[in-house]
């Protein structure tokens, strides 16, 4: 993950660790700190921040500075009392741009790109939070043109709908995986990569639909024809909010682009309010004992873990999306 929280308890921790730093740079054999706008040669040693977790402020972080100037730890932290972040191997306050980089900035690209696997390279990492701070963080909304922003949020958009479909396939019963996050970092085609999930979603609608179809005609009560209703209908929504993302590809003007983000965001927060109210539903003593008579309501009852997934992922691109 992008950042670990102290092992103390987290109301005594003012700090946390983050996997990566948006100032490491790696070209070719080269790997150099662009902190505060320079261009410094640096020995990285990738170290996962976890092995300081046993620290809980900024005083106590001060003491893993590295002894020789150049190492690099590829490895930050905020520190929530200054809302400021800190190299860890040298102290540094991180910079872009003459401005101090807010801790408040860096926490929302790590939820924003939290879906991806703790084994991320330190390069991966930074590279992202790099390009998420300068595209969507409030500091340095000036850095970037319209046509520089648009680029970046569409990249954004349609590689994280890629990483939800690749979490949502492995989490639910219904569907057979799509693939790996190590699919979609090799620069596999999206489109076909993301064939296969809107496939089954399709496969999901029609099963949903039939089955709603049954308990009508077994006049079945109100609440549970409802429930299936509902299955389908965010089996519906999920294909629209894919193929809203996949149509952002086509857009080139920036007023366009955030037309198109209005559009997926009410998606969002659709499938969220569904998903609450299915997840709600399922796990009622009503249905328990409904499942006990009815097997064919088990897939029904498996849905709880893609229901937390879902809660989860689309909840951050609510919170991202809206900063647009």
């Amino acid at each position: 993950m992008f950042g670990t929280s102290s092992s103390k308890q987290e109301k005594e921790s003012s700090i946390k660790l983050v996997r990566g730093c948006p100032c490491y740079k790696v070209f070719g054999d080269e790997k150099l700190c662009v902190n505060d706008d320079s261009v410094l040669e640096i020995d990285a040693i990738e170290i996962d921040p976890s092995i300081f977790s046993f620290h809980y402020d900024k005083d106590s972080m001060e003491e893993e500075r590295a002894s020789d100037g150049n190492v690099c730890y590829a490895s930050i932290y905020i520190n929530y009392l200054d809302n400021k972040v800190y190299c860890i191997s040298q102290g540094w306050v991180l910079r872009i741009h003459r401005q101090d980089v807010p801790g408040k900035d860096l926490e929302d690209a790590m939820q924003f790109l939290s879906t991806k696997e703790i084994s991320s390279s330190a390069e991966i990492c930074s590279e992202c939070l790099y390009k998420f701070i300068l595209t969507l963080g409030d500091t340095f909304a000036g850095a970037l043109t319209e046509k520089e922003k648009t680029d970046e949020v569409k990249r954004y958009v349609d590689k994280f709908s890629l990483m939800i479909a690749v979490k949502h396939s492995q989490t639910d019963e219904m569907m057979e995986p799509i693939g790996t996050e190590d699919d979609i970092e090799k620069g596999v085609d999206h489109f076909q990569f993301l064939r296969n999930y809107l496939v089954q979603l399709l496969d999901q609608q029609n099963f949903w639909n039939r089955l709603s179809q049954e308990l009508r005609e077994e006049d079945a009560k109100e609440w549970i024809q409802n429930l299936v209703s509902m299955r389908e209908r965010l089996a519906r929504l999920e294909f629209q909010f894919y193929s809203q993302a996949l149509q952002l590809r086509d857009i080139i003007e920036f007023n366009m682009l955030i037309k198109m983000l209005q559009y997926i965001l009410k998606s969002s927060d659709e499938i969220i309010e569904l998903n609450e109210a299915i997840h709600s539903e399922i796990r009622s003593d009503k249905f328990c004992q409904l499942t006990e008579r009815d097997d064919r309501l088990d897939t029904l009852a498996g849905y709880a873990e893609k229901s937390r997934t879902i809660e989860h992922n689309f909840g951050n691109i609510l919170q991202i999306l809206t900063k647009l």
